[in-house]
């Protein structure tokens, strides 16, 4: 079984995510099926937002949110993988940027 560790690093999600693709033979997926396939998922997130909108005291619909945010995540993190971006170094620039912008 795959563990990821407590308070893992996000290169720590980026190891997980190559490990069970790999367990489940997906590594050989091309980079656009991973994009096509991240869009559907954030379709199912918009969905269970919508679900959520309806009735946000409702555990199973909160946790629905969740469920989807993580595959849209899962995918975000395959896709990565396969550009070679270290994301949180990525993401840590960014946002740097981001703060000197003015919106």
């Amino acid at each position: 079984m795959i563990e990821l560790p407590e308070r893992a690093a996000m290169p720590d999600y980026q190891r997980y995510i190559h490990d069970l693709e790999s367990l489940h033979g997906w590594l050989q997926q091309d980079l656009v099926h991973n994009c096509f396939r991240m869009g559907e998922e954030v379709g199912e997130l918009f969905k269970a937002v919508r679900q959520y909108e309806k009735q946000p005291s409702e555990a199973r619909a909160r946790e629905h949110v969740g469920e989807e945010l993580v595959d849209v995540l899962n995918y975000l993190l395959a896709i990565a993988n396969r550009a070679g971006v270290d994301l949180e170094q990525a993401f840590r620039e960014k946002n740097a940027r981001n703060q000197q912008r003015t919106w």
